[in-house]
């Protein structure tokens, strides 16, 4: 599929097949795209544990559900990738090894001031770090954890969106729901057996769609104009008539929820997965 279609089309299915398996390479896939991932230090700090319901143990089954708070589209789902961010990989020691890799394989230039040196000194140091780097000496020295464990999240969350978005291309469907609430996340640790550096991020839900693809429309979003600015905070980014019309050929842009028919279909699903309609 082309790019943009692809982003046009991507829904938070919440009504799966329960019965239908999703085939493991597609999910392999999805963390292939998962993996190359922008990320500005090189860090990687996302982490993934796939689980197959059918696969699961009673017992663990129940404990994910309700650690989740038992949500419909996780009962239905039969894949469930649950995404960690690894505060570990945002340390003073591994920005240092991304540098000086950076440096050997010619991501990072000396020529611009890179230095693998200059940046030991303002990592361990806090030497202040010289023009054309970061303000590594600000920044990484000292870094406190729950700001390591920030920055794991906040690039974990790239590598989901590229998930989320290979999914579509796979012809699946795929959600994100809360992995837990913090009174509950103690049964992923005993469950999935991940260390206490992984910090829950999200839980992907996939699963071939039971509801219509369009999931009854495009979300509404903020105004445009509302959002983006140009030069400064106050100015409006211009949006182009013309541009929107083009992504509407292309896809990105489609019908907004509700769809005709939507009401409809929520209560025939409703009634096929024995849920009371309207509730």
């Amino acid at each position: 599929m082309e790019f943009l279609q692809v982003v046009g089309d991507r829904r938070t299915i919440r009504w799966f097949e329960p019965d239908r398996p999703v085939d493991l390479r597609s999910v392999q896939r999805m963390l292939e795209a998962a993996r190359w991932s922008p990320c500005p230090g090189n860090l990687q700090p996302w982490r993934a544990v796939v689980v197959v319901q059918a696969d699961l143990a009673e017992d663990d089954r129940e404990r994910l559900l309700e650690a989740a708070n038992r949500q419909r589209q996780h009962e239905q789902a039969p894949v469930w990738i649950y995404w960690f961010a690894d505060a570990s990989a945002v340390s003073p020691d591994h920005f240092l090894s991304q540098i000086g890799l950076g440096l050997r394989i010619g991501m990072l230039s000396r020529e611009a001031g890179w230095s693998e040196e200059a940046a030991r000194a303002a990592i361990e140091d806090g030497t202040q770090a010289p023009a054309g780097m970061p303000p590594l000496h600000q920044t990484v020295h000292g870094l406190p954890p729950q700001i390591a464990a920030a920055i794991a999240m906040q690039e974990t969350n790239g590598a989901i969106s590229l998930a989320q978005l290979a999914a579509v291309n796979e012809g699946l469907g795929s959600g994100l729901v809360l992995v837990a609430s913090p009174q509950t996340a103690g049964a992923l640790y005993e469950v999935l057996g991940v260390p206490e550096t992984f910090v829950p991020v999200y839980l992907q839900l996939v699963g071939h769609p039971a509801e219509s693809r369009e999931a009854g429309g495009q979300r509404p979003r903020d105004p445009f104009e509302e959002t983006f600015a140009l030069g400064r905070w106050g100015t409006a980014y211009p949006r182009d008539p013309a541009v929107v019309e083009d992504l509407r050929r292309d896809g990105l842009i489609q019908q907004e929820a509700p769809l005709p028919g939507r009401d409809e279909e929520l209560r025939a699903l409703a009634r096929r997965f024995g849920y009371s309609e309207g509730v």
